[in-house]
């Protein structure tokens, strides 16, 4: 018995190792890329300039009602407060609020910080403290003043206090507390710390965080009460285990978190076979500079051997998930992305996903379909007549070697959008490619399910409930699933191209005056927008680093007869057409915003007509200049030349 349950393991494997050299072994790996507490406590949400006060996660959920806090912070695992009647507090977490103790008295405070087994203090007179807490609560010593503070927190061993408009860094010594100037601070009325950076609320309701330097500290806004997710007017800031504590002025205690849908994800498709591997990888992100792309294939390159021209990385385009790469011309708080969550949560969480399914490899077969949608419409139909809109949407269905469904990618090219209005407009999602994964992955009995953002640069949604619009492409999706199959054989093949494409970029003094006509616009969104292309031009040639070349990179991967196209840039929808006319009698399927979303790719009615593909939207990402009127028929030639 024992050596037929040998005998059968041995030759199942066997059958195994025959079909990894014959067949294809595929892989599927899902993470979730939502921010989380520990990482960021708020984000600034991508995708439009509109409006102009931001959109931010952070919303604020009741905690409980505490009376009359003027001064909290937190230390050794639990929270401290003084409040209008002079009691000393300590707040100990209990599940998911606190139990709070009068342990004694203390002077009237409006703002506190501990640091190395001490409480520092500013009481009503502006005047620093020095305290140990005790069982009858706090004894204090009075350490001097840099000025009328108004906020007061402690950073890598150092004291921090707002002054007016101005941040003050404190060395504490036995002796004495020296101040110095650190830089400006927005009029803080509460200043926090978490161990990396400094937070402040200001009389505004708007949240900023900063790092002290050598060079002073750069405070970047990252959130504010909008009366839709954040109401409360936050008066004391406290960070405990992670979480953002805030004290409001209605005598009730909030913890901060995130609106959001929980659906961000990185999702990736490996495929191998005789020895070589291609990944596909969808990302709920509206989009990212080359360098996140470089740095993810060059781990993977490093932990895996593949090619990063093996390895193609395709952003959803939601409008719905943090700031992901630089945006100069925006306001400022979208200028430049979060670094803890670019790093730790959306490069990582990548990694993750294409690791996860390299190290999920089994026998499989793949089925190719096409079919059609109606979800989009061309946004600019005003401008063209012809009102284009490629309604293709492309399957690739895996199966086991017995063809049970195992999972689906699917792609089309349409904007992840809807009304920029209401809750949903400050609620972290990944808008409809996650209600059409989900209800596929229902229908089917699998999970992992990959989308993949086609060439939807001038597409969007017909309805305004992404729901709708999920629902709708889901059904389009399993309508063709079972129908019209075409089997996927042949080795595989990848490459990696580069289209120069020329651009004429604006004179010094043709900017110049363009910043001249924009200035002094206060309040109207455009008119800042170009006045910072105009600055960011002006620096570039200054430092001699105008481009004349927009890089239009396109990736191929050949899976067997089925050729997958990536190329960068926000494409709109004549891309992909026009590239599967290359090889029409091929299965070939087309997606744009893949390795780099530096700008939209037009076509020439596009920058005729001056709408915002073809015009307004290279100031938005800060591009030197225009593409050619023969921008398309560049491309559509080189990849022609290229024949991959």
């Amino acid at each position: 018995m024992k050596m037929r349950l040998i005998t059968g393991l041995a030759l199942l494997l066997s059958a195994q190792a025959g079909f990894a050299q014959d067949g294809f072994m595929t892989g599927t790996g899902t993470v979730h890329i939502d921010p989380d507490t520990n990482a960021v406590y708020s984000a600034a949400l991508a995708g439009y300039g509109v409006p102009r006060e931001g959109r931010f996660s952070l919303t604020w959920q009741p905690v409980q009602s505490v009376k009359g806090i003027t001064a909290l912070t937190s230390a050794d695992g639990r929270l401290f407060a003084a409040n209008l009647q002079g009691d000393w507090l300590t707040g100990t977490p209990a599940a998911d609020t606190f139990q709070w103790k009068a342990v004694g008295k203390t002077v009237a405070l409006k703002a506190l910080a501990a640091m190395s087994g001490k409480f520092y203090a500013v009481d009503t007179a502006s005047e620093i403290l020095e305290g140990i807490a005790g069982t009858n609560g706090v004894s204090w010593k009075k350490r001097g003043s840099p000025g009328p503070v108004t906020a007061l927190a402690q950073l890598h061993g150092k004291l921090y206090a707002t002054v007016g408009n101005a941040l003050m860094e404190g060395t504490v010594t036995a002796k004495k507390i020296t101040w110095r100037p650190a830089g400006e601070a927005p009029r803080f009325i509460s200043l926090t710390g978490n161990g990396r950076e400094l937070y402040g609320v200001n009389s505004g309701d708007s949240l900023w965080t900063g790092v002290p330097g050598p060079q002073g500290i750069t405070w970047r806004q990252i959130g504010r009460k909008n009366d839709i997710t954040w109401k409360v007017a936050a008066r004391q800031l406290a960070v405990l285990h992670h979480t953002l504590y805030a004290a409001d002025g209605q005598d009730v205690l909030h913890k901060g978190s995130h609106k959001t849908m929980n659906d961000l994800t990185a999702r990736a498709l490996a495929i191998r076979k005789n020895g070589r591997t291609a990944v596909i990888a969808g990302i709920d992100v509206c989009g990212f500079n080359a360098s996140l792309g470089a740095a993810v294939k060059e781990a993977i390159f490093k932990s895996r051997n593949i090619p990063p021209s093996a390895i193609l990385l395709n952003a959803s385009h939601t409008h719905f998930a943090p700031v992901t790469q630089t945006w100069i011309t925006w306001g400022d708080f979208y200028h430049f992305p979060d670094s803890s969550y670019l790093d730790k949560v959306v490069k990582a969480g990548i990694i993750r996903a294409i690791e996860t399914a390299l190290d999920n490899l089994s026998p499989s077969r793949l089925y190719f379909t096409r079919g059609a949608t109606q979800i989009g419409h061309n946004r600019r139909a005003g401008a063209n007549a012809a009102q284009p809109y490629d309604n293709v949407v492309d399957v690739l269905k895996i199966t086991d070697t017995q063809d049970k469904t195992r999972s689906v990618l699917f792609l089309t090219g349409c904007h992840p959008v809807f009304r920029n209005a209401g809750e949903e407009s400050f609620t972290l999602g990944a808008n409809y490619p996650s209600i059409a994964r989900k209800l596929v992955e229902q229908r089917t009995g699998t999970d992992n399910a990959v989308f993949i953002q086609g060439c939807g640069g001038d597409i969007n949604p017909r309805s305004s409930d992404h729901r709708q619009t999920g629902a709708e492409l889901a059904a389009d999706v399993l309508h063709v699933l079972d129908s019209g199959l075409q089997r996927i054989e042949g080795d595989i093949s990848f490459f990696m191209d580069t289209v120069n494409i020329p651009v004429q970029p604006w004179s010094a003094d043709s900017v110049l005056r363009f910043k001249a006509a924009n200035e002094g616009k206060p309040g109207d969104i455009e008119a800042e927008k170009n006045v910072r292309w105009a600055n960011l031009m002006l620096q570039r040639y200054k430092d001699h680093q105008v481009e004349n070349i927009l890089p239009e990179y396109v990736q191929t991967i050949n899976i067997g007869n089925w050729k997958f196209v990536g190329i960068s840039r926000e494409a709109v929808t004549e891309y992909g057409k026009g590239i599967r006319g290359i090889w029409p009698d091929k299965l070939v399927s087309v997606a744009g915003y893949c390795n780099d979303v530096a700008s939209y790719l037009p076509a020439a009615w596009h920058i005729r007509a001056g709408v915002y593909e073809g015009f307004g939207s290279f100031f938005w990402y800060g591009q030197p200049g225009l593409p050619p009127l023969d921008v398309y028929e560049q491309v559509i030639e080189a990849v022609r030349q290229k024949n991959r």
